[in-house]
């Protein structure tokens, strides 16, 4: 899961909460799963969860995180449509299967780390909070964001449920056509084609979002259906190191994460030399 951010400016955030350890940011998740939980069902919520290695990063795409384009001639040809059409036309040398739909090559642009109008969560509170200490140095809080993507949707689709990719509700998010323009203005929780083995260990879901810039960081101060559905988890500097350990006793190690070479070698470098 991607995790560049480029905007590091703090945010008032009235639903935080804070974890030292792995037992207490567990015990702060079973809270919100129950705080979100309707009474009465036979069910309950699974939040989506994003981490973020500065607990200042905005909930933001990379798409949006780009710097604005100049205004020479041609510019205009540095667009979304454009950013898509490139990477079908270069990408398919280096790919075993070939995407079969605008979508899935969207989740593949994003996979491998171009922007687009993507952000990516994980199902796992776990995952999410190793990805937030991961490559955290004790310069900075971490946090987590975990999101009722119900709570999302009813906002943005006007119903609690989570549409698949490619689903007719998404037309107005869809990537984009030569002449298109994005039409919708909240962000939507959708559940992707699982097209690479990645996605699928780190049990990833995504928002696709719309015109409205910052829409996720302003939704989360609105005290609205009971209380807003995104929620910050805080974890300090000073006790990154001990929830690192309590992770890797836990069995969320790089392997577990990228079942790949990479992570492999990642994994017994960390064993090796400590980092």
């Amino acid at each position: 899961m991607s995790r560049t951010q480029s905007t590091n400016t703090a945010r008032p955030h009235p639903s935080t909460t804070t974890a030292t350890s792995l037992a207490q940011f567990l015990q702060e998740v079973e809270k919100l799963v129950e705080r979100w939980t309707p009474p009465g069902v036979d069910w309950y919520v699974s939040p989506w969860f994003r981490g973020h290695s500065d607990i200042r990063w905005d909930l933001e795409p990379g798409w949006y995180r780009q710097a604005a384009p100049g205004r020479k001639k041609g510019d205009a040809w540095y667009n979304e449509h454009n950013l898509l059409l490139e990477f079908k036309l270069r990408a398919p040398l280096y790919l075993a299967s070939q995407p079969t739909s605008d979508w899935h090559w969207l989740f593949v642009m994003q996979h491998y780390g171009l922007p687009t109008r993507l952000l990516d969560w994980t199902e796992s509170a776990l995952l999410g909070l190793y990805f937030a200490i991961r490559d955290n140095h004790q310069d900075a809080d971490a946090g987590v964001w975990a999101l009722n993507p119900w709570w999302l949707n009813n906002r943005s689709l006007g119903r609690r449920d989570i549409p698949l990719a490619g689903d007719s509700q998404l037309a107005p998010w869809a990537p984009l056509t030569k002449r298109g323009r994005v039409e919708g203005e909240l962000p939507v929780a959708i559940r992707p084609v699982h097209g690479s083995e990645r996605i699928a260990a780190q049990k990833g879901l995504f928002t696709v979002h719309g015109k409205q810039r910052g829409a996720l960081d302003k939704l989360s101060t609105l005290e609205i259906d009971n209380g807003p559905g995104l929620h910050l988890l805080r974890i300090p500097a000073e006790s990154i190191i001990d929830v690192q350990r309590q992770l890797a006793i836990a069995g969320v190690t790089e392997t577990s994460v990228f079942h790949e070479l990479d992570g492999l070698c990642r994994e017994i470098k960390a064993a090796f030399f400590g980092d």
